[in-house]
């Protein structure tokens, strides 16, 4: 028998925290390490035990079983996506397994899953929709995995979801920038200008700023696109570059300390801008809404829409479009 943990309860036998990186101590006590980040040091460990990594004394789940399938899905696929569509399975994923776990995977139907919507979806129909989804997912892993060769996902109704159409006028968009700070006014040029997501636009770094333009790797795609100079890329590039700052960072939007800002950080400077906008009358937009009106005004335009937004598809840019898209019309007289 090992010995018992006196610290890192939470972690599966034999992994262990020390100065910040994860470590896997093999029965020859030998330390190997795994990695900084939690995640793939659950997934090297997995590689190494062959198994779904648990918290040290908790019940192994039975094989087969629907917490199975959820945890080796949470170690092997979840951490590839993008850090915020993984930090939302992770809760999502805690729920289906409140639920579902002590099933086996053979055992869900179609009928479970409509109930589960009904029920999850009296108070977070939305919430219950994204479930579902990943829960779906999961059964794709695991037919590509030989334990079903179905998914019961697949068919139910899920619940209606009316697609956001708020679309920001060109008058909106420069009443806001009026009342934001200096930061807040070039972030959302810079937005509107290449229409990339927020998480983009907080981490790009001077380096990917060259001669030939401004080279980026779109986090939720993986889409690699170079944005040619402009007169009005150039233009907000140099206004971001004379954002007063005491220390110069690697980044083209830091803080004062040189740092790029959170996404918690720039998010609640949003929201005062926001409430300060709501106060004098004005119609609340999210950041995203800026992503969505550059991409309805780049079709309007003609432009590549679909280029700009870095979609695999063209349905993928309509579905940004479609519901703000209008038409202008002159009255009869």
């Amino acid at each position: 028998m090992g010995k018992r943990r006196k610290s890192n309860f939470n972690l599966p036998p034999r992994m262990y925290l020390k100065h910040g990186a994860y470590y896997y101590v093999s029965r020859e006590n030998k330390w190997i390490r795994l990695s900084n980040d939690k995640a793939l040091a659950f997934v090297k460990w997995a590689e190494i035990e062959g198994e779904t990594p648990r918290a040290s004394g908790s019940e192994k789940p039975t094989t087969g079983s629907m917490a199975a399938l959820i945890g080796k899905y949470m170690i092997e696929v979840s951490p590839k996506k993008a850090k915020a569509t993984y930090q939302g399975n992770l809760a999502e994923a805690k729920n289906l397994k409140d639920v579902f776990g002590n099933m086996l995977v053979l055992e869900v139907r179609p009928t479970h899953i409509a109930k589960y919507l009904d029920i999850r979806g009296i108070k977070a129909p939305i919430r219950a929709n994204r479930e579902v989804s990943l829960l779906s997912h999961m059964f794709s892993y695991a037919m590509r995995w030989g334990q079903v060769d179905r998914n019961p996902c697949l068919g139910v109704a899920k619940h209606p979801e009316k697609g956001r159409d708020r679309y920001i006028t060109d008058q909106e968009f420069e009443a806001v920038k009026k009342i934001s700070s200096d930061l807040i006014k070039v972030v959302m040029d810079f937005a509107y200008i290449t229409t990339l997501r927020k998480g983009d636009i907080l981490k790009l770094r001077l380096d990917q700023i060259t001669d030939e333009g401004i080279w980026i790797t779109q986090s939720k795609t993986g889409s690699k696109q170079l944005y040619e100079w402009t007169k009005g890329l150039d233009g907000v590039v140099a206004r971001a570059k004379q954002l007063n700052r005491s220390i110069r960072g690697l980044h083209l939007f830091c803080t004062r300390k040189g740092q790029p800002y959170s996404d918690s950080g720039f998010k609640a400077m949003w929201q005062r801008v926001q409430v300060k906008w709501a106060l004098s009358g004005g119609e609340r937009f999210t950041f995203h809404d800026i992503r969505a009106k550059a991409l309805t005004d780049a079709k309007r335009m003609g432009m590549d829409a679909q280029s700009l937004a870095g979609h695999a598809t063209s349905a993928m840019t309509e579905h940004y479009i479609k519901q703000r898209d209008f038409k202008r019309v002159k009255s009869l007289k």
